[in-house]
């Protein structure tokens, strides 16, 4: 190490720390996409709104797959596209069951990928966007 001060430097000299350092890995796109699916809200997203948000392309791919995936059924409202020709859809979550179903499928595939997992308090953000099941009857 003589011939490499810097690299000696930053070498932990300390022989008993055993200790592992564990890095997260940066979340997929998939996981970007659901977390912006879930802080939409009661107002919903768009495939568009994906795109420019997560900077993903085919929105619609990744609602259906959530749909199959947590075996909800997402609302669909037509929009009229601004310039007036054609229309697209809004995706949006109906209830808190629902959300919390797809919470569940984030922070299992975290866990499992090893990336981290929605905290409590974003839970709990999030699930406030939505309406109370019981309520909603």
């Amino acid at each position: 190490m003589k011939n490499r001060p810097l690299q000696a430097a930053n070498q932990n000299i300390n022989a008993s720390d055993n200790t592992a350092i564990h890095e997260l890995k940066p979340a997929p796109k998939k996981h970007r996409a659901r977390l912006y699916m879930l802080r939409t809200g009661i107002n919903g997203f768009t495939e568009n709104e994906i795109l420019y948000y997560c900077r993903l392309s085919s929105g619609r791919n990744y609602a259906t797959e959530l749909e199959r995936r947590c075996a909800i059924r997402l609302e669909r409202l037509e929009e009229r596209n601004p310039d007036g020709i054609g229309s697209h859809y809004r995706y949006r979550l109906v209830s808190r069951d629902d959300a919390q179903r797809v919470i569940n499928l984030i922070n299992a595939r975290a866990t499992t990928a090893g990336y981290s997992a929605l905290t409590q308090g974003e839970i709990n953000d999030i699930l406030s966007l939505y309406p109370d099941d019981n309520l909603a009857a």
